[in-house]
């Protein structure tokens, strides 16, 4: 339990542990905006006790560098070795709206997931995400000719193979969640069952394979290209995807109240803790950002219950150590930065 003011640093100790954890943050996309205002870089560090030993992790950033890691002091050749050595699944105040807002947050949810969970899925997400690059670059420059048309054949090959790959992945690790999400709601909520479902901007039938997903989006490219060419982006492909939240078959999104759409995240982020467990055999870290003060007493409870069954879990509040009723819980406490005990 970490206890604090506003201000003085509670949320960057927990964003901190997941960068450390996932080599991303839970709050930006953007590495700059982790460097404290006027430097030019940051370092991270921390020791790891496993079930298999004990690791340590460095991680730095620079203007102009980038990313750089290092395991158990050995410099390595790709920040990609860092998924799966720790895993944390973090949930703030702006998780809440995961399922009133756009699609992104969504995709950003299950990507942040999958890349701890799923060694491939970091390679044809990067992969994709390049070509696809390349290509709206391309597309801004051409004019919408036939023979415009043309050219894109060269690029689209490429997407449609590493899009289908990202697409499958995300069918099958949904598919495996959303027991998870359903049984979290029953457990949250007074009734109604909650379905999680997947929705692909490439058509999928039920048992399409990674070849008909790649012939799908194929077609599906054919038919927009004159319309990408005059608009100077590509309109297809998993940038695109989202998922849809059902409560006994109503979209959420559109017709849930604001307490069925929090419990419905809430549900999600405790979801994929079995997830990660289910796919590495270790249960991640669990960090909760704040979040209690958003809670009714009741969700406040089951919360604390459910933190602590099998997770270490980090807690920040501005409201202090009563806010959980856990005798196991350690309390800390920030000011201005620095860690003391509570």
């Amino acid at each position: 339990m970490i206890t604090g003011a506003n201000g003085q640093g509670k949320s960057n100790l927990l964003e901190a542990i997941f960068v450390l954890a996932t080599g991303k943050s839970f709050r930006t996309n953007y590495d700059a905006e982790l460097a404290r205002l006027g430097t030019f870089g940051f370092a991270l560090g921390a020791r790891v006790e496993k079930t298999t030993g004990e690791l340590s992790i460095v991680l730095r950033w620079r203007v102009g560098r980038g990313k750089t890691l290092s395991l158990d002091r050995e410099e390595q050749p790709r920040l990609a070795n860092l998924f799966g050595k720790v895993t944390a699944g973090a949930f703030s105040p702006e998780d809440l709206a995961m399922v009133k807002g756009g699609p992104e947050m969504r995709r950003r949810a299950l990507n942040l997931l999958l890349l701890q969970t799923s060694p491939t899925y970091y390679h044809y997400l990067r992969e994709y995400n390049r070509v696809l690059s390349q290509r709206n670059t391309y597309l801004k420059h051409l004019p919408p000719t036939a023979s415009s048309e043309l050219a894109l054949e060269a690029w689209d090959s490429e997407l449609t193979r590493q899009g289908a790959e990202v697409i499958q992945r995300r069918r099958t690790a949904l598919a495996e969640l959303a027991p998870w999400v359903e049984e979290r709601y029953r457990e949250l909520s007074s009734g109604g069952k909650l379905a999680v479902a997947y929705v692909p901007n490439v058509p999928l039938s039920a048992e399409t394979d990674s070849k008909e997903v790649e012939a799908s989006f194929m077609q599906l490219l054919v038919k927009n290209r004159r319309e990408e060419l005059h608009r100077g982006i590509t309109l297809s492909g998993p940038q695109r995807d989202d998922i849809q939240f059902l409560l006994e078959g109503r979209d959420l999104k559109s017709y849930g109240s604001q307490g069925e759409q929090r419990t419905a995240a809430l549900a999600w982020k405790l979801a994929e803790v079995e997830y990660i467990y289910a796919r590495t055999g270790d249960y991640p870290l669990l960090l909760l950002d704040d979040v209690y003060s958003e809670l009714d007493p009741e969700r406040r409870s089951y919360l604390t219950m459910r933190a602590t069954l099998n997770t270490q879990t980090f807690i920040t509040s501005a409201e202090g150590a009563q806010v959980v009723k856990s005798s196991s819980a350690r309390i800390w406490n920030v000011r201005q930065g620095e860690l003391l005990p509570g």
